[in-house]
Formats: C-alpha cells, structure tokens, sequence
C-alpha cells in the first residue's frame, strides 16, 4: 500500500473559486470550546515531532473546536499548472450520441505526462465510460451546461476491471465512473454535470429486480455475501474478483489511496450507488456540490479510511445517507485500523442535507474506527430525512467512534430522531467485536418533529461515555428520548419537547404490588447523580383517579386497606422536574387469573393486561383478534387516529377501534385472504404494489404461528427497530422459521420477548397461546419501563 502523508502545516495553495483553477483556500475562525474527554491522534505517519499544540492539548485530556482549527491548517487545495487543453483538442464531440471515453482518458493522460493542468469539458453533452484520473490533472466542466453522461451500455470496455472498494470490502469490480488509485493533485471542478443515468432498469435493477410475477428479486445479495465471506477469510484482494457476469454496482467518484484530491461545484446525479467515496486519500475535499440522486444506496459523500478531510458549502438530496463516514468493513477494516488508518481529522461544515436517511451518519462500515470530527453550521431540512446525525455499527463490524463535536445545527424537521446512534444496527449482538461511541458533544441544536427526540442505545458492556448535550432544544417529538446504557453524561440547557434536563426518567416499580408486601421502585436522573433524587408514593381509587401522597423513599410497604387500589411511584429532582410509574394496582394476593405465584402473570394484572380474578386459559390459542386487544392495551390506543377501512372488521365490530389502531400503529399487518402465511413485513415487503394493494383483510379469527407472533412482537415493542436489527435468531429449529419473520424472531429473542418452548426448541409452527401473548406483552412492558 502506497503511504497515506499527511499535508503540511505550511502548505499554501490556490485561492480562485471561479471557473476550473481549483478552490478557495480552506479556512475558517471558530472559538467556542466544549469540554470533551480523550486524545485525538495524528495520521499514522506523522511523527512525534510533526505533533501539533493542539493535537498536544487533546493527548493530555481536552478535545475543544481550537482542534477543528488545528485540522484546517493541513487541508488545502491542488495546485495546478497554467496549462489547458480541451476534450474537443482530442477528438470528442457533444450531442453526437457517440462515445468520447478515449478522448476524455487521452486528454488526462497527455495532460499529466506533461507534468499536469486543466482538461476542459467545453458547453455540450458528452458519452463516456469510465474515466481514470492522473496525477496534476484538474477535469474541468466549465459551464452549467457541460455533462458527461456516463453509458448505459455495461461492458468490460466501458467499465473495466479495476482495483475498487465496494461497501467498505476491497475487490476488483466493475470500474467506478471516476476513478483514481495512488495519484496526486487531481480535482474535478466547474458547474457543469455529471450524470450516471442509472434508473430502475440500468444499475439500480442489480439491487432490486421487479419480476414479471410482481415479486422483487436482489440480483447483488449473492454477490455481496460472496465477498463480504472473502472479507472474513481474510482472501486476498487479488482473488475477490468480480466485474463481469456479477452484479455489485460500481461508485461514481472513487480515488483510492491518493493525495490532495478536491471535488469541487459540480452536479452529481443518478448513481448506481455511493457518490463520492474516496478510500484511503489524505486531504480530500468535496465544496460546492451538488449531490441529486435517489437510487438504492445513494449516498452522497462517504470518506472511507481517509486523513483530513473537509466537505463544506455542499447540498445532498439523496436517496440514502448524505454523508457517511466509513471506515472499512470487518477484517478489512480492522487490519486498517491496527496498521494505523482510521477515519479521522474531518470538517464538515455550512452544507445543507434536504433529504435521505441520514444527514451526517458515521458507519455502519466503521471496522477501523472513526475519530475526530467536527461539524458546524449545517442545516437539515427535510420530513423525509430520518436522522440529523447517526452512529451506525454492530458486534459484527465493531470499530471505535470517538472525538465527534456537531455544533450549530439547524434542523428545520426530521423523520426519525435528529440524534440516532445503536450498536443493534443489521445483525446487531451477533459478533465478538464490540464497538464503542465515545466523547460526543453535541452543542447549539434546534430540531423539530421525529419519532425520537434523541436515541442513543449500546450495549451493556460497552456503554456510551463522554457524551456531551449543550443548548438543545428538540419540539414536537413523539417520544422524549431513549437513553440506554449512556454512562454518566452531561446535560446543560437541553429541552426535549418542553421538558428540562437532567430530569428522571426510566421510572417504574420493581416486583409486584401485593398486599402486605414490600415493593421497590427504579428512576435514572438522566444528566444528573441519582443521589440528588427524592421519591414518594401516590395512591388512587381508580387509574385514572386523583393520587395522593402516601409514602416516600425507594421502597413501600403495601398496607392491607389497599387491595383494588392503584398506585404510582414518583421520583423527583432538586429542580422539580418529575417523573412517575405508570399505575399498578394492588393484588389482595400472589395468585392471579387463576395462576399462583407467577411473576409475569401477576405483573400482567397489577398493569391492567389481564383481569386478576377472571379465570384465564393460558392454552387458549391466539387468534389475531385477541392479539390486537392486548396490544392496544399495552398501548393505551383506544382508536385509530384516522378512520380505516379493513374489509372484514366493520366499524360496528365492538374490536374495531382496538384493530384499526393497532394496524394504524403497525403493530400488525393486513393480509391478502387468499394467501396463506407470511406476506412481508411492513418495511421490507419484498412485493409490488399491487400485491399490496390486495393486503385488506385483518382475518380476525385465524390463529397465529410461533413465529409469526415473535414478528408482531418486535412490530410492537415500541421502539423502531425496522432497520436496525437483523439478528438471527439461536433456536435449535431455526431454519423451520418462516424467512419473512427470521429477523424478528431473532430480535425478539435477543430482547427476551420470546423464548425456546422446549429445550432450545422455539417450535414456529406450533400456535400461539395465551401464554405466549400475555408474557410478551408484559416483557416489552418491562422493556419500556412501564
């Protein structure tokens, strides 16, 4: 591997930003300081001595923007000689519909042998192929209405075989549309376009197929799987080939293992995937661009491994992530990592995301680690955005985010939460490589609208530290926020939704209220010590009555007047924020609807799932009626929030309301009634819209499969795990699980919501009873701490 330099303190480049002399200098003045913990490093061949005072004031312990400044220092544009040439001095001729790939490629390499300038892509559109960049050569679209359109035509001798990265596993595949491997000093720059023409039928086809028979097929899933088992095996590079007779889609702009790369003004549109994905390239910029495209995994900009990177001034509307940051897939990534070459030291600043998954999101590919990344001024501004900023990874993928500061973010809506970050993401706990999310601060963020406010949620062993939140204020979030296994973080001047913290949260009574028992309660101030919370016990005559103080501390004796009665537990902070328990209601004793002495049962009637003196026959086959009135009781959904029509639940049916809201919540599916079992999942149906236009029936009386109910259970747990999880599932009979239900099954496992039936056996084809249901409602009960 050709050596990876970092870019001198003392380098000073071009200052033009008009037509094709490359780009203003990057710089910019910034004071605020935020108080986040552990070292930020140098590129792995920057020496002891080439050690900066800022990188200095990191490695003993402060990490503030003055390092962001620091970063700049060593990003600057290409240089480039005044000389030009124009694709049309070698040949190539606009709006002919012939292709101009030799003269393009001809021009870039007369014009680098001759020690380097501008190749100019005059007014017209131009067909090309695949296009290698040279050393010193800056390719210029000079005006708005200059394009290259890349061809349609797939062939070796448009795309041919290259040295390529592909979803952060190096092989050698189709070539990427602009390419470069080990090269220097090289920009494509000017206002002109670049278009890939992918579409449903050209590229984007080689994701996802639609059949003839209105079913959809994967045509690169057996590609991918091939190569990400050669990126586990640890196969060498030169073996993983692909290209022609396989289906893995090329990027657009890939330099690999280059040196002072800018992308600068242009319009990038229609990609068969990643965008601008340089690998292994230090001082890389991307200003200016404009990325436009919608196909399957279409992200915008996705520095991979690189050193000192700055992406400014930019606009993303894209049918994935706008920028994510990568950092190697699995052993790949890893070997990178160990040998000294994460992702680090970038800028992102003054870009507008308007649409696409995630705005600026860091992973899932991070093996290598990510470190060192500020970003500032950014605006988001889309419903359809899901997330503002987004750490993606699982125990599969492992690798380190640390060192990450997002300040003065303007997030006008966004659809899931403005901050998501999970270590459940696609195969989730199934790895023996534990990630970490580490010194985070996030500062001066105004956002609105989501599901979440902020979600943030690791592993057990691993939990989040450092985590900074500074003048937040979330409104019009569904949910306030999750905060699992965060360790000891910093809330100053945060509000979500109108509340205040640090304040309480994850409060609920632990154990089960019986009459003349001991019962404890549990509350977390998020952003606080817990020593400064106080508690006190409320009762009531009904749960929706008026409560009154009756006890205080962490624990309360059950008196004997109290049976039928309901109480709460409430925990207050110094600042009189509250939070209370959902209500309970006091058992007269440890036997309920008929059962003596079970934990789950018992807690299943002191939250009102079940009734405690009803005899209940928990061998009762569940059928998707009885399922959908014990959700719509976990819940509290007493109607749909607009009228649905299902074609055999009318309005008159006294379930109706408790069914449609259900199914409105997508806790539960319709299906086609002339189609038995599995019909897809609510996100990743797999089928036409047509198939899914004859999906009206709720089928009331049908019983549910083991299987199937695992499914619902993960549809209903109340966080959205739709794309998060794919975790397998660790039944003996695994393989008996309907495919379309798999991944929940094994989500649910991984939570506790289901268990094996018989030894390690989960029996999927076995019915449901009223066992399984009443356990699982109180298990994600527990779950969201209710």
């Amino acid at each position: 591997m050709k050596k990876v330099i970092s870019i001198s303190m003392a380098a000073v480049m071009a200052a033009s930003v008009a037509g094709c002399s490359g780009g203003q200098q990057a710089t910019e003045t910034a004071a605020t300081t935020a108080a986040v913990t552990e070292a930020a490093t140098t590129a792995a061949e920057t020496t002891e001595a080439e050690t900066t005072e800022a990188e200095t004031e990191a490695v003993e312990g402060e990490l503030s923007w003055d390092m962001a400044e620091e970063i700049l220092t060593h990003i600057s544009d290409p240089e480039f000689p005044d000389f030009e040439v124009s694709i049309e001095d070698f040949g190539a001729v606009a709006d002919d519909g012939k292709l101009d790939t030799e003269a393009i490629q001809k021009a870039i390499d007369d014009t680098s042998e001759k020690g380097g300038g501008t190749v100019s892509v005059p007014s017209g559109a131009y067909d090309t192929g695949a296009i290698t960049l040279k050393s010193n050569v800056n390719l210029c679209l000079e005006n708005e209405d200059s394009v290259l359109n890349f061809t349609k035509d797939i062939t070796p001798e448009n795309y041919p075989l290259v040295f390529a990265h592909y979803e952060g596993s190096k092989c050698y595949n189709w070539s990427p549309f602009i390419y470069a491997y080990q090269q220097e000093n090289i920009a494509v720059t000017g206002k002109g376009k670049l278009d890939g023409q992918a579409d449903k039928d050209t590229w984007w086809n080689w994701r996802t197929s639609y059949n003839a028979d209105g079913t959809t097929s994967n045509p690169s899933s057996a590609d991918a799987k091939v190569l990400r088992k050669m990126t586990d095996d640890g196969v060498p590079a030169e073996e993983r080939v692909f290209g022609e007779g396989h289906f893995l889609r090329p990027n657009f702009v890939q330099p690999i293992e280059c040196e002072n790369v800018l992308i600068e003004g242009v319009t990038i549109a229609n990609s068969p995937m990643w965008e601008l994905n340089p690998v292994l390239c230090t001082n890389f910029t991307a200003r200016g661009v404009h990325i436009d495209t919608h196909g399957y995994n279409n992200d915008g900009c996705d520095p991979e491994n690189c050193n000192y990177v700055l992406i400014e001034d930019c606009y993303f509307n894209t049918g994935d992530d706008c920028i994510a940051v990568k950092a190697g897939r699995n052993r790949d990534g890893r070997e990178l990592g160990e040998t000294g070459f994460p992702t680090q030291n970038l800028i992102i600043r003054n870009n507008v995301f308007a649409d696409g998954h995630g705005g600026i999101a860091c992973g899932s590919e991070m093996s290598g680690g990510i470190k060192n990344l500020f970003a500032d001024n950014n605006t988001f501004d889309s419903s359809n955005l899901n997330y503002a900023l987004r750490f993606k990874t699982n125990a599969e993928r492992g690798g380190a985010i640390e060192n990450v500061y997002l300040r003065n973010s303007k997030v006008k809506s966004v659809g899931n939460a403005v901050v998501h970050a999970t270590m459940l993401y696609d195969v989730g706990r199934d790895g023996d490589y534990l990630p970490q999310f580490k010194n985070i601060t996030i500062e001066n963020l105004t956002s609105n609208g989501g599901e979440y406010g902020i979600f943030m949620e690791a592993f057990d062993e691993v939990p989040i530290t450092g985590l900074v939140l500074k003048n937040v204020e979330i409104t019009n979030a569904g949910t306030d926020v999750r905060a699992l296994n965060w360790k000891n973080p910093i809330l100053d001047n945060v509000s979500i939704n109108g509340k205040t913290y640090p304040r309480p949260v994850e409060t609920k009574i632990l154990g089960v209220p019986v009459v003349g028992s001991k019962v404890e309660g549990s509350s977390v101030l998020l952003g606080g010590d817990n020593a400064d919370l106080s508690y006190k016990w409320l009762m009531a005559d009904a749960a929706d009555g008026t409560f009154e103080e009756v006890g205080t501390g962490k624990s309360f004796e059950v008196p004997a007047d109290a049976v039928g009665k309901f109480i709460k537990f409430t925990a207050v902070d110094k600042n009189g924020n509250e939070e209370s328990s959902m209500a309970y209601k006091v058992l007269k004793e440890n036997k309920a609807a008929g059962v003596d002495g079970d934990e789950e049962i018992l807690r299943a009637a002191a939250k009102g799932y079940i009734d405690e003196a009803e005899a209940l026959d928990l061998t009762k086959e569940v059928t998707n009626r009885d399922c959908a009135k014990m959700l719509a009781k976990l819940w509290n959904l007493e109607k749909p929030q607009e009228k649905m029509e299902i074609a055999d639940i009318p309005e008159s049916d006294p379930d109706y309301n408790a069914i449609a809201a259900v199914v409105e919540a997508g806790m539960m599916n319709l299906k086609d009634p002339n189609v038995e079992g599995a019909t897809g999942t609510l996100y990743n149906a797999g089928v036409s819209n047509e198939q899914a236009a004859k999906r009206t029936s709720f089928l009331p009386d049908a019983t549910i499969d083991r299987d199937e109910m695992g499914y619902i259970a993960l549809l209903s747990c109340g966080v959205p795990y739709n794309e998060t999880l794919g975790t397998n599932p660790k039944f003996d009979d695994a393989q008996e699980i309907d495919p379309e239900y798999e991944e929940n099954v094994g989500a649910s496992q991984y939570f506790g919501f289901v268990t094996a039936k018989e030894a390690n056996n989960f029996k999927p084809k076995d019915k449901a009873t009223m066992d399984d249901l009443v356990r699982i409602a109180i298990r994600i009960s527990d779950f969201n701490n209710k």
